[in-house]
């Protein structure tokens, strides 16, 4: 019961990484056809008008010539003295010059879809001098900043001397930041581009901690009037940002959005106001995005959200508020991979900082989902993945229906979807399903790379083999076994189950035509891989079907059976010679057979280390028979081989 059902889970998880595969595969091939009829439509059409144009002019050249009408003769006038002022006659044309021929229409072409273009950044000035540099933008910064901590030291001066009051000095400092944004704003409109920027984002500045120290130090006002007013300071920031195209603006306005929370806490745990907070803060980020697209602000935005949210977790989290958290975590997912949609929806490409957004905001969702969950609703972690995994699948399907699909788009979602299916199957999974699960996945994604044309595909698959190949030698390898039936075992068809995964991915690869550059580099890796596994997985099997029962037996305090469980270890060790004896006569009859030199290479190789072994091993270690057996199968093996090649070298000779 238990190998059925974890067959239908295989099948099931196998199903899901094969059929989104297959699905795309499917719709680049109507694509291509699409392309094909377009371009076959276009050459119908030009043809059709040279051939019209080549039926035109022969019809033109053979028309007659048309008569010139004779006009009667004018009587000679006496030279008038200004003869030079009358202009000189053009000579006729010849009467058979064909009349020009009639321009055909041109073909009707398709239209040709342009490559999708870049997103539009905002215009970046000319290249500047370091000294302009530092003339226009460092000094103005740097003289804020001296002003803030004058202006700081005189305030503290003039409050330890009771100049000024609590009330007194709040005014000063919202006066003096809305002084500020509108000279920042006056120069803004006399095209003060860096010094307008400059005074905008001091003042901001100053009116933030004007409304932090009303709150805070002097608790002049309420948190809640305290958190309208930094939202108002907040969005007056974006908004800034906006009318003087300045990234530095919306940046201190999104910094001190995220610290808002931090400074005005009070200890209360409010967490439904907190999450919506930060979700419209999100939002005036998503609609900068929308309006000017300035890079690495979405990321800035994405890492203040999970730092607050953890923030909140480590002082305040309690199960009873498990909903409320992870409907949070959804939203916030939801909005950032619909600003990378946005960008696909309006025709664009998208950019690294997209691709960066696109696989990493929904596995921090599932991590998060993970610890959360996971100790009560364990059965649900791999569903969740396998959702997320058709979820991204369906992206990358929905890109492919666009005008012009962007293939690093496609390549990062789908990239996306098939890592969720490998993590899904080691969460429901257990054992040697893993190891089975993953290379069954891992040979449908080379097939794929293969019918897509896709590289990329085919490293995730490399990827896939190897964490199979390490979870079969370090995890699914036991150290010690109790007696058991050989071949028949889940740890033997396990590895059976890797060794057709990875002969499957050779096959494919080699089967390739025309055959790709790389396609016999993957065919000999995949073949060799799946011979090192055969090899080790059958070698172990071999030798501890005889020392698991040399040990179930050492067990038991009887001195007479001291010989058998030496009798044990002995065939043992034969069994190894033997199978390693065959292993390379079968390599180097395949070599012969298919005239591959790798091939027979590798079974000298192997006719090699056993050789060695027998030598070093058997004769010293096993008993007269057992030594005899060994050396009598592998000098009949030897003979054979040497044989095999003097008969070939003679062939090869005659002809």
């Amino acid at each position: 019961m238990e190998i059925m059902l974890g067959l239908v889970v295989l099948i099931f998880v196998v199903a899901l990484a094969v059929l989104p595969i297959v699905a795309i595969v499917r719709t680049l091939r109507i694509t291509e056809l699409a392309r094909r009829v377009s371009g076959l439509e276009a050459a119908l059409g030009r043809l059709i008008a040279q051939q019209s144009l080549a039926q035109t002019q022969p019809l033109a050249q053979t028309q007659p010539a048309v008569p010139q009408p004779v006009e009667p003769p004018v009587p000679e006038q006496p030279p008038v003295p200004v003869s030079s002022l009358v202009p000189t006659p053009q000579p006729p044309a010849p009467a058979n010059e064909p009349p020009p021929a009639r321009p055909t229409p041109a073909a009707t072409e398709p239209p040709i879809i342009s490559a999708p273009q870049p997103w539009p950044r905002s215009p970046q000035p000319a290249h500047e001098s370091l000294e302009t540099v530092i003339g226009r933008r460092w000094l103005g910064w740097v003289a804020i900043a001296l002003i803030c901590a004058a202006t700081l030291f005189f305030l503290k001066y003039a409050f330890e001397n009771r100049w000024i009051g609590e009330l007194g000095r709040v005014i000063m400092g919202i006066v003096a930041g809305l002084a500020m944004v509108w000279a920042g704003y006056d120069r803004h409109r006399k095209q003060w581009r860096y010094f307008s920027q400059v005074l905008s984002g001091g003042g901001v500045i100053v009116l933030y901690l004007s409304i932090y120290a009303a709150f805070g130090y002097y608790h002049l006002i309420s948190q809640p009037a305290a958190f309208v007013f930094l939202a108002i300071i907040i969005a007056q920031a974006h908004l800034l940002a906006l009318a003087y195209n300045a990234r530095s603006i919306v940046l201190v306005g999104i910094i001190g959005g995220f610290l808002t929370p931090v400074l005005l806490s009070s200890g209360r745990d409010q967490y439904v106001v907190l999450f919506t907070y930060i979700f419209i803060l999100n939002c005036g980020t998503f609609g900068v995005i929308i309006a000017r697209a300035w890079p690495w602000i979405a990321p800035l935005s994405y890492i203040g959200t999970q730092a607050l949210f953890w923030i909140w977790y480590s002082e305040h989290y309690h199960p009873d508020k498990r909903v409320a958290a992870l409907l949070f975590q959804f939203a916030v997912l939801a909005l950032f991979v619909l600003a990378c949609l946005l960008t696909r929806w309006r025709g664009r490409q998208t950019g690294p900082e997209e691709w960066i957004r696109l696989a990493v905001t929904p596995f921090v969702f599932y991590a998060t989902c993970y610890y959360l969950l996971n100790d009560d609703h364990h059965d649900w972690m791999a569903a969740l993945a396998l959702v997320l995994a058709v979820v991204f699948a369906g992206l990358a399907r929905w890109d492919l229906s666009l005008a012009v699909p962007d293939r690093r788009f496609l390549l990062v979602a789908l990239g996306t979807a098939l890592t969720f299916v490998t993590l899904a199957i080691p969460v429901q999974l257990h054992s040697n399903w893993i190891t089975v699960a993953w290379g069954v996945e891992a040979a449908a994604l080379l097939w794929a790379s293969w019918e897509t044309a896709t590289p990329a595909l085919r490293t995730f698959s490399a990827c896939v083999f190897f964490l199979a190949i390490y979870r079969f030698l370090i995890l699914d390898t036991p150290v010690s076994r109790a007696p058991f039936t050989p071949v028949l075992n889940r740890y033997f068809l396990g590895m059976l189950a890797l060794v057709i995964s990875l002969a499957a991915a050779a096959y494919v690869s080699g089967r390739r035509r025309p055959v790709d550059d790389s396609s016999p580099r993957w065919a000999w890796s995949s073949g060799l891989a799946a011979f090192g596994v055969l090899l080790f997985g059958s070698s172990l099997e071999a030798y501890t079907y005889f020392s698991s029962q040399a040990a179930a037996i050492g067990n038991i305090p009887r001195p007479e059976l001291l010989e058998t469980v030496r009798s044990l270890h002995w065939a043992g060790q034969l069994s190894l010679s033997l199978l390693w004896s065959v292993y390379a006569l079968l390599l180097t009859a395949a070599g012969f057979r298919y005239r591959l030199t790798p091939l027979r290479t590798v079974g000298l190789v192997l006719f090699g280390i056993t050789l060695a072994k027998v030598v070093f091993v058997d004769i010293a270690e096993l008993r007269a028979f057992y030594r005899i057996v060994a050396l009598l199968a592998l000098g009949l093996v030897l003979l054979g081989v040497a044989f095999a090649y003097q008969r070939i070298l003679r062939q090869e000779q005659v002809k």
